[in-house]
């Protein structure tokens, strides 16, 4: 019986790294000038529910200002597989797209197209829209977090069996 509980155990923690899936979505948004917006507000909303996503890490987020080397870019860690909005909002301009997390990361880049960058800009009046801008999803590089595959989960839960049922076969013989 103590064989049984351990191998319960050991099968249970193999599974356990499927359950947090989990991935990076980055990308920078520009203007119609095609300049990086600074300090724009970045929102990861969900799809499903139209909901701020609570559990991710800084959410919502500024895009970087002109003090780093990648001036309007943003990162969202840890994001849990499925799909979003990625909204930009900056000085009452409001655009965003939809993407979606599988694995590695994801790139969501937005173009604000109303918006123009204070040294060329003449103020217009504050309008709403929403633009659609195609997503590339990159395989995983060498800056994002490595994870095992969900396949290697399921391979190491089936040795996992197979042990544990030659261990009490042994133990009955």
């Amino acid at each position: 019986m103590r064989q049984l509980a351990v191998f319960v155990i050991a099968f249970l923690v193999l599974i356990a790294p499927a359950a947090a899936q989990t991935g990076i979505i980055t990308g920078m948004v520009t203007s119609a000038d095609n300049a990086a917006v600074p300090d724009a507000t970045v929102t990861l909303t969900s799809v499903e529910n139209g909901s701020t996503v609570d559990d991710v890490p800084n959410n919502p987020q500024y895009t970087s200002n002109f003090s780093t080397s990648l001036p309007g870019t943003y990162t969202f860690t840890n994001v849990p597989y499925g799909t979003y909005y990625v909204i930009a909002q900056k000085d009452g301009y409001s655009f965003f797209t939809t993407i979606e997390v599988k694995a590695g990361t994801a790139t969501a880049n937005i173009v604000i197209a109303e918006y123009t960058t204070p040294a060329t800009a003449t103020p217009e009046p504050a309008r709403q829209r929403y633009t659609y801008v195609p997503v590339k999803i990159a395989p995983a590089s060498a800056q994002t977090t490595i994870s095992r595959s969900p396949g290697f989960d399921i391979v190491m839960a089936f040795l996992a069996l197979i042990t544990g049922i030659m261990i009490i076969k042994a133990r009955k013989s």
